[in-house]
């Protein structure tokens, strides 16, 4: 389910996550978008980017963990 020589790509995959997740809570608190569009922002583009995350951490510490 990981790749041990792409370490530097999960790390990269996991900082933009964290921005695409700031990107959209900002979207949604501060430009007060209303609409279906919105949902779909948050949800797809959310989900998305939690599942991406959760991902390359745990990929992270799987490859971290096997280099000690």
């Amino acid at each position: 389910m990981y790749d041990k020589t792409k370490l530097n790509e999960y790390k990269f995959r996991a900082v933009v996550s964290v921005f695409l997740l700031c990107l959209m809570s900002y979207l949604v608190f501060f430009n007060e978008m209303k609409g279906p569009g919105i949902f779909e922002i948050v949800f797809i583009g959310g989900l998305f980017s939690i599942l991406s995350l959760i991902h390359s951490v745990w990929a992270i510490k799987m490859i971290l963990k096997e280099a000690e």
